[in-house]
């Protein structure tokens, strides 16, 4: 082939916009035009042949491992194509999709010599696609009634708001033009005022009647646009449609009712009806949950024979402003009753949040009230339901909650119940649960447990692992996997963690006065110590007025755990580490991204999860991963620990490939503190 062919023909490769490369046998990149350069990150003065790139550097490990292990075997062996989606990662280390076609190029025996791999970034399109995606989701959940039209005022498109208000599926006036709504309402006149309106300006909006499939007629809000192509021709109308007749029908009560109790200055049973219904259709909008809670004073009509209606009204008064401190500026709170409120909650995180509002109402209703020298204790009840599950609308959700109230009543007051029996049962268990927590932070329950760290080679103590027990009264020795989430789903888990921090620096400060060698104390942290503010100086200030080094404490992070707050976790954690504390990454390799992680966190000592230590007698997969994870602490210059090690044999796997620390039944279970200090003294 002549110089002059290969010139133009490398001209061709180097003006392509997509990414064209061919790779060797053993996957180094022998060539890659302009276009691939500037995707993968590669500067155009990089000479393939004196710095290597391989296949493995332009794929994540995930990527990589299909690629190698499916894709390229299968295209040698059977010598054709390969054509579909697949991710490529830039030398930066940023992955984008890409849709790319690997085509083998033989000798003349059939024999591949090397691979060519074609490749068009797909990013463009996947947000092409997205975006399409959200403009339907936004089509079809804004409670405006939309429809399209093509240029000749044929419906093309409607969305269910349009089905809810008109009463018309789709299938129904797809095709057809918005004639098939006209009411009686309105002459020609109206309508030609309307187009003309279009014609000049692209566009009208004003109040329309319209009539609905059932025949009932509507007043609706309505605009018009049109939309135009290049040429100036219109393309579409597109309409947008707001039901008014229920606005209309409020304006009209509004004038006979008042929207707010004249008492309390709260809403009225008028307000709960409106709101409720607002809310139950906003939450099938967003495909969220509502609660709703009915409670009462309790015995009001008593008190109302004892001490009168004005003195009556004076404490229902009062009870309602208490409420109103309790419950948050977005919630709607009611009287529908002489001593019946409502309270309507849409933002909430999980149902013990509405567990822990209810108990907190009871409570503070419960407190004694007293009113120019008269005292009443009141047993209030509290009813509770829940949207979807105790009703689709709101005549069923303020039913169900009736019927919870009517139950907590009948239980003899002084509680609440929901409407679900189960999930009453549930929540006072995690409610009695959590306050027991609670007392045991602040008086007694906690304790300390010590499990030591061996060097393997000849199983000396050189550390210990704190970790947290609670003894309940009634319950006796609760494990952490129970306590633990709900410690975190309560808030309760800083305090504890404040609790571990302080009594590891009691357990250590008294070991030193015992003439003991202080081993180094490894302490576990929650996303939410490393999300507070001030928790670096905090801990450094706590560690250094019992005069303890940092040194002597470890700090046992998870991968699973940074993944709820990355970013503030990473930022707390390097603020730790330039202090002088040591960071160790628990339970590694049970993450989905552990070596993105390690790019990032500023690292001490990694600890290999269990599972694989437990495993890796019996299966291979775990034993290349222990392998692997032990390699790669060697060459980031991490200490490396292997946790759970319960077998002489795993030790002695441990120690031929190069890991030298463990923790683990077959050295000690954790002990208590009193044991351990007899430990330290006997070594």
């Amino acid at each position: 082939m002549s110089l002059e062919i290969l010139s133009r023909q490398q001209a061709i490769l180097e003006a392509a916009n997509e990414l064209i490369a061919t790779i060797s046998i053993d996957q180094r990149l022998m060539y890659i035009n302009l276009a691939g350069r500037r995707m993968l990150g590669i500067p155009a003065s990089l000479n393939l042949d004196l710095e290597r790139i391989h296949v493995s550097n332009l794929h994540s490990a995930e990527v990589y491992q299909q690629l190698n292990e499916k894709i390229l075997p299968q295209l040698i062996t059977a010598s054709e194509a390969w054509e579909g989606e697949l991710e490529f990662c830039d030398l930066k280390g940023q992955a984008f999709p890409s849709h790319l076609t690997i085509i083998p190029h033989l000798n003349a025996d059939g024999e591949v010599l090397w691979i060519t791999g074609i490749a068009r970034d797909l990013r463009r399109r996947k947000e092409f696609e997205a975006q399409r995606r959200l403009a339907m989701r936004v089509f079809e959940s804004t409670i405006e009634g939309i429809m399209v039209t093509d240029g000749r005022a044929r419906i093309q498109q409607v969305n269910s708001a349009f089905t809810e208000i008109t009463g018309y599926q789709p299938e129904e006036v797809l095709g057809l033009t918005p004639k098939v709504l006209r009411s009686d309402h309105h002459d020609e006149s109206f309508y030609k005022a309307m187009w003309q309106s279009i014609a000049e300006i692209d566009r009208w909006q004003g109040e329309v009647w319209n009539r609905r499939k059932d025949g009932s007629v509507y007043l609706q809000w309505l605009s018009i646009n049109c939309v135009r192509n290049d040429l100036g021709e219109i393309e579409n109308y597109i309409s947008i449609i707001h039901d008014l007749s229920e606005l209309r029908a409020k304006e009209a009560q509004i004038q006979h009712l008042a929207h707010h109790d004249v008492l309390t200055g709260l809403g009225n049973r008028h307000q709960l009806n409106e709101r409720l219904n607002h809310a139950v259709r906003q939450a099938k909008s967003q495909q969220e949950e509502l609660a709703l809670l009915l409670f009462d004073l309790g015995h009001i009509q008593i008190i109302n024979e004892t001490f009168g209606h004005n003195w009556c009204d004076r404490l229902i008064s009062e009870q309602s402003k208490k409420i109103r401190k309790l419950i948050g500026a977005a919630d709607t709170l009611v009287r529908v009753g002489a001593d019946e409120f409502a309270l309507l909650v849409e933002d909430y995180e999980a149902i013990h949040d509405i567990t822990q509002l209810a108990d907190e109402i009871k409570r503070e209703l419960q407190k004694t009230v007293t009113i120019d020298d008269k005292q009443v204790a009141l047993s209030p009840s509290i009813g509770v339901a829940f949207f979807p599950t105790d009703g689709l609308n709101a005549d069923t959700l303020l039913t169900s909650a009736q019927t919870a109230l009517s139950e907590a009543k009948n239980a003899g007051r002084d509680s609440f119940r929901f409407f679900d029996h189960k999930m009453t049962d549930e929540a006072r268990k995690l409610l009695k649960l959590e306050q027991a927590l609670r007392s045991a932070i602040t008086g007694e329950g906690l304790s300390l447990h010590f499990q030591p760290k061996v060097q393997l080679v000849d199983q000396q103590i050189y550390g210990v692992e704190a970790l947290i027990r609670w003894q309940h009264p009634e319950l006796g020795s609760l494990s952490p996997a129970v306590f633990i989430p709900l410690a975190e789903e309560s808030g309760l888990i800083v305090e504890i963690g404040a609790w571990v921090v302080e009594e590891a620096c009691h357990a250590m400060v008294r070991w030193r006065n015992a003439g003991l060698s202080l081993p180094r104390v490894a302490i576990n942290l929650a996303v939410q110590q490393l999300e507070q503010e001030d928790f670096p100086s905090w801990l450094e200030s706590v560690i250094k007025n019992h005069q303890l080094s940092l040194d002597n404490f470890e700090l046992e992070i998870t991968e699973t755990g940074l993944m709820a707050n990355e970013l503030c976790a990473l930022a707390t954690l390097s603020s730790l580490q330039e202090k002088g504390f040591r960071i160790a990454l628990d339970d590694f390799g049970t993450g989905y991204s552990s070596l993105s992680y390690l790019r990032k966190l500023p690292l001490s000592t990694l600890k290999i999860d269990q599972s694989f230590i437990r495993d890796m007698g019996c299966d291979d997969i775990s034993l290349s991963i222990v392998q692997t994870i032990i390699q790669l602490a060697h060459n980031l210059k991490l200490d490396l620990v292997a946790e759970g090690v319960e077998q002489i044999e795993q030790a002695r796997q441990l120690l031929a490939m190069g890991c030298q620390q463990a923790q683990g039944f077959l050295y000690y279970k954790p002990l208590p503190e009193l044991e351990l200090i007899k430990l330290l003294k006997s070594l």
